[in-house]
């Protein structure tokens, strides 16, 4: 009886993880008169998504930062302060789970800005 009850226990936590935690696939879509769209997909198959609109974007950069004996460098997302136009509000980290290398993460960001670029040139145009 308590052999069954660990392994029910178990199943339970295991499934948990898969549905809440495990996180199987990240996508970023940039649509440059919309905004920039983040989903997560679970290993259960259940997903995540957060848009953020073009407006409230300020910037997209590659932050570094140091986790134990090595750096690790991710994407982010700078949103602007409605308070203050010069200002950032909030960094926003675009692949929180997925640790993609250095080199993926140039590739990403060159197609970043050449949309916000393309997004802003479009919008400052009569």
């Amino acid at each position: 009886m308590i052999l069954s009850a660990a392994i029910f226990i178990t199943l339970i936590g295991l499934l948990g993880y898969l549905h809440f935690v495990k996180i199987d696939q990240e996508t970023l879509l940039i649509i440059d008169s919309l905004g920039i769209q983040m989903t997560s997909t679970y290993a259960s198959g259940k997903e995540s998504t957060t848009f953020i609109e073009m407006g409230k974007v300020k910037d997209v950069i590659i932050n570094e930062a140091i986790y134990m004996q090595k750096v690790i460098y991710y994407l982010c997302i700078l949103l602007n302060d409605p308070m203050e136009p010069n200002g950032i509000s909030q960094v926003v980290p675009v692949f929180q789970s997925a640790k993609p290398r250095l080199d993926c993460l140039i590739e990403v960001y060159r197609s970043c800005q050449e949309i916000l670029a393309h997004g802003k040139a479009t919008s400052t145009s009569p």
